[in-house]
């Protein structure tokens, strides 16, 4: 879950790259570094925030160069495991994203052959094992080749040699790697956002794929040595997209974005809209994968797709897909949901399921990704990049398209009309904000939460729940609002704040009974509702809607709440500890 970024071109180099994995903080913000290569290769890095160390990153001088910031996986948090990682006389130089497994045995194998290791991490056999290959061929690409061949795990590196300070290589494996396309210069990246100011132009690695570039050729080749003719992309997000704008946060930014999202995540293409329809439709047996956010939003998806659509479906998480594997055949459709398209256990259980003869359908953010690549069907969230670790605008642009989806199936054109003017009421949702503050404050200091809900509602207070753990670091609970008597009573007093998602729906009284009962043990509850009532300590008001549309409503001060309690308690609200945005390891 690492960021990488390399550059080759005309412009110098470390400014590029110190930009870049600002950009890509995202994807691990342990500790950073970076390399270039001008008379030798030159290396600065540190831990905490970027570029800030005992010595200036931008004196780098060169025009290629790497640069890293870090999600540990092997090793401590130290300025000696931070990457760029250095062969023995420091010629080769490279940095890595992923889990090289079997670092053990290469790193003793190494070893007895007399190479030294200074760090505790994984990647940094990848440096040796170039090294060793390289003074045995003295050929860049043989050595890249004969190093794939040796290690096992997941991988995307990049590399700089000191003999051939014009080129610069990749390589991927199961983890993400694009390619930049200026004009005199590549951006070889974790994904488009580093390099986005520079060129819209993007050459999509495949798994199994390197890539070898000067400033002025780019080579591709499998992992067999034969070369590849890949077609340049020319990407959608414009540069604007990335930047938090007045908000203080990235977070506070894409909360305040969802009225366009919805919106945006409308303008589908009716002829793939209609394929992805009749897939889902015509399929024997439907299963929904995903991880984190997304598997909230496939828990809804299996709701809407049974209830609407008369589509029967399950939802399993995409870590514990190979435990249905047996399930799957060629009459199975897999609906896959993700924002960056690039999550380790969803590609597994979508490369699983397709191995069986599966049909793989996407709903994803990153066009172009791994997931949408490897897709028969993708659909797009079209919300532009989201930068802050913690889900929300994609989660509503998820809810968007599979209540799309679902209307669509079932020849509803009434319910996508209405669908169509609910950005009115995300707007309207967004002015509640003082009181959200007023009830952070309040509860700040407390330690333990619990969310309730029924029905479409039960995801929802999974998803509060979640956003609450993520941003604030408080133990929050989400469940449904039925089960509160099989057990979790017993940990309810006075001193136990439980939010309670109960809108004026099907649902609401059996809701509100379980609120009393909470209630009469000393719970203080905070009410997210479109109607007041006495049993409330605390009410965040809504807008009266469709009934079915009320996740996408009560969603959007949950995210406030968890916002607001994480200022409230000093947390880093866009780079929650021990967290990464892109799940790219397993």
């Amino acid at each position: 879950m690492c960021g990488i970024i390399g550059y080759i071109g005309d412009r110098d180099a470390a400014p590029i790259l110190l930009k870049g994995i600002e950009k890509l903080e995202y994807r691990g913000y342990d500790s950073w570094g970076l390399a270039t290569i001008l008379d030798k290769i030159s290396i600065r890095k540190g831990i905490g925030k970027i570029g800030e160390g005992p010595s200036d990153p931008l004196e780098l001088k060169g025009k290629a160069g790497i640069a890293h910031t870090r999600w540990a996986t092997h090793g401590g948090i130290t300025e000696e495991n931070a990457h760029p990682h250095t062969s023995c006389k420091g010629e080769i130089a490279i940095v890595h994203n992923g889990i090289i497994e079997n670092y053990q045995e290469l790193r003793r194998l190494l070893s007895d052959e007399g190479h030294n290791f200074t760090s505790q991490t994984d990647s940094e056999v990848i440096a040796h094992l170039l090294e060793r290959y390289y003074n045995k061929s003295k050929n860049i690409k043989n050595a890249l080749l004969a190093t794939i061949k040796k290690i096992k795990g997941t991988f995307a590196f990049l590399v700089i040699f000191h003999t051939d300070p014009n080129v610069i290589v990749g390589a991927r494996k199961d983890a993400p790697l694009v390619v930049g396309v200026g004009e005199d210069e590549f951006f070889l990246a974790s994904d488009v956002l580093p390099f986005i100011e520079y060129t819209d132009k993007v050459v999509f690695l495949d798994n199994l794929e390197i890539a070898i570039a000067t400033k002025n050729l780019l080579k591709i080749f499998d992992f067999k040595g034969k070369e590849v003719k890949k077609s340049v992309t020319q990407v959608a997000w414009e540069v604007g997209d990335a930047s938090k704008k007045e908000f203080a946060h990235y977070t506070l930014k894409e909360i305040y974005e969802q009225s366009s999202t919805i919106k945006n995540a409308l303008y589908q293409d009716r002829m793939k809209l209609e394929d992805f329809c009749k897939a889902i439709k015509g399929a024997k047996k439907v299963f929904i994968t995903a991880a984190g956010t997304s598997f909230h939003a496939g828990l809804l998806a299996r709701y809407f797709f049974s209830k609407i659509s008369k589509v029967y479906c399950e939802a399993i998480l995409a870590s514990e897909f190979g435990q249905i594997i047996d399930w799957i055949d060629e009459g199975t459709v897999v609906l896959a949901i993700s924002q960056s398209g690039e999550t380790a256990d969803v590609l597994h259980a979508t490369r699983e399921a397709k191995e069986k003869g599966a049909r793989i359908l996407s709903i994803v953010n990153v066009m172009g990704s791994t997931l949408d690549r490897e897709s028969d069907f993708s659909l797009y969230l079209n919300c532009g990049p989201e930068i802050g670790v913690a889900a929300t605008k994609s989660f509503t642009a998820q809810l968007v398209l599979i209540y799309l989806l679902a209307f669509t199936a079932a020849d509803k054109p009434v319910y996508v009309n209405k669908l169509k003017i609910l950005d009115k009421c995300v707007e309207s949702i967004l002015k509640v904000e003082d009181k959200v503050i007023e009830i952070a404050e309040k509860y700040k200091d407390i330690n333990d939460f619990f969310f309730i809900g029924r029905s479409t509602h039960y995801p929802i207070a999974l998803e509060g729940a979640l956003k609450l753990k993520e941003l604030s670091y408080i133990h929050a609970e989400g469940m449904a609002a039925g089960e509160l008597k099989h057990g979790t009573l017993a940990l309810i007093d006075d001193r136990t704040p439980v939010v309670v998602l109960n809108p004026e729906d099907d649902t609401y009284h059996e809701t509100l009974s379980n609120t009393l009962e909470m209630k009469a043990r000393g719970a203080k509850i905070i009410g997210i509702s479109n109607i007041d009532n006495e049993v409330y300590d605390d009410l965040i008001l809504f807008p009266k809607v469709e009934e079915l549309f009320y996740p996408i409503i009560e969603v959007i001060p949950l995210q406030m709440l968890a916002y607001h309690m994480a200022i409230g308690r000093g947390a880093d609200v866009d780079r929650p500890r021990n967290l990464a945005k892109s799940v790219t390891v397993k």
